[in-house]
């Protein structure tokens, strides 16, 4: 599909008149919801898509701010015609988007379901837990990478500061039905420290909303939906569910 020259890798299935859109992982392909879409598609409308540099989608050519990406998806939208509100089904860095997008478009988000994602401010205190050494190292990494693989050039991670930042400067968190899927199980090389702070804003992705509820995943570290996608369609199911009787 393009939008504005900029070509972007979609699937969309048509099935009910509620919409469920998802939002994959930093640099993580749609295929990541390979065991979750399908049944959820037999009752409801899905739309599942790469962002710039994955997949078959286009690489960046400016800075991948969290507002520059919400541009860039609204546009598909509408081109597309996926009329809202939207279920934003939410992965790890698409938690901080769909954290934004319902803050900035209150009125086209009818529910969320994070998925192992970060509460904002969680992104800034886990660097207190990294070595400086361990950063450094990491970005001359991704420079090096970066001049080997430029598809990668303009990447969402050099702008996670800038999009907390404009969270923080949107308006209040509406108050919609969320659910917040949680793994239990530390990744490997992730310190205890970090990981024990991780879990902490997971119950604070909680207080977003007064209609929420939290899904434990104790077979599950950062990726639920490939380990315990029941945990995940149930989530998803009972936002819809909660939505269709509202």
């Amino acid at each position: 599909m393009s939008i504005n020259n900029i070509n972007l890798e979609y699937h969309r299935i048509d099935n009910g008149s509620i919409s469920i859109v998802f939002l994959n992982g930093f640099r993580m392909p749609f295929k990541s919801w390979d065991k979750v879409y399908p049944e959820l598609a037999l009752e409801n409308s899905v739309f599942l898509f790469n962002r710039r540099g994955v997949g078959r989608s286009k690489k960046a050519t400016e800075s991948q701010d969290g507002n520059t990406i919400l541009s860039e998806m609204r546009s598909l939208f509408y081109n597309l015609r996926l009329r809202p509100p939207y279920i934003l089904v939410a992965h790890s860095f698409g938690g901080l988007l769909a954290n934004l997008y319902s803050r900035v478009y209150p009125d086209e988000v009818s529910g969320i379901v994070f998925v192992d994602s970060p509460y904002p401010s969680e992104v800034i205190e886990q660097k207190k837990n990294i070595p400086p050494f361990v950063v450094n190292a990491f970005n001359e990494g991704l420079k090096s990478m970066e001049k080997l693989f430029d598809k990668y050039k303009y990447s969402e991670d050099e702008q996670v500061e800038e999009t907390i930042a404009q969270i923080s400067a949107a308006g209040h968190f509406p108050n919609i039905p969320i659910a917040v899927v949680s793994g239990t199980k530390k990744m490997p090389f992730v310190p205890e420290e970090a990981f024990q702070v991780h879990k902490e804003f997971q119950a604070k992705l909680m207080d977003l909303s007064s209609h929420s509820i939290q899904y434990i995943c104790h077979e599950s570290g950062h990726f639920p939906q490939i380990t315990e996608p029941d945990k995940v369609i149930m989530a998803i199911r009972n936002i819809v569910n909660e939505i269709k009787i509202s």
